[in-house]
């Protein structure tokens, strides 16, 4: 590995977003795990809700990410969208592909769901499966 650029042409910075200032007042963690699982899965919606699991008292917690082009909820406020998590509201809000896993805390009790969908109908291969349970993984360490 090249220690140091040989002309100026080959130098690049990559800015860190985790460190600019004005971006890291409005981080929501959860937002951005929604937005690697929906690029991750090429899916339009994902939703991630966060309950608390045996600590009711903590407040709910919701994660989403939608593609720019999807249509069926793009005049829809980011935090009326968690109702998404369930699949019956996502087949009447018109989506035609909804795969979920649950979320748990380490004891085991359901703390949450992970969900993707798309307007368009699809199957969903076991990479895909395994992407989404890695991304709860993830969401159950942070959560």
């Amino acid at each position: 590995m090249k220690q140091r650029p040989e002309n100026r042409g080959e130098m690049y910075v990559v800015r860190d977003m985790r460190t600019n200032e004005c971006a890291a007042q409005d981080v929501v963690p959860l937002d951005h795990l929604a937005h690697l699982t929906m690029r991750a899965l090429q899916v339009s919606v994902a939703v991630i809700v966060v309950d608390g699991g045996a600590n009711r008292w903590t407040q709910r917690q919701v994660g989403v990410a939608v593609d720019g082009a999807c249509l069926t909820v793009a005049d829809r406020d980011q935090g009326s969208l968690a109702v998404l998590a369930n699949p019956v509201t996502a087949e009447t809000e018109g989506f035609a592909f909804y795969v979920a896993t649950p979320l748990r805390d380490p004891l085991g009790v359901r703390i949450g769901t992970l969900a993707v969908l798309d307007e368009r109908l699809r199957s969903v291969s076991e990479d895909d499966l395994t992407t989404l349970r890695e991304m709860a993984g993830v969401i159950e360490r942070l959560a």
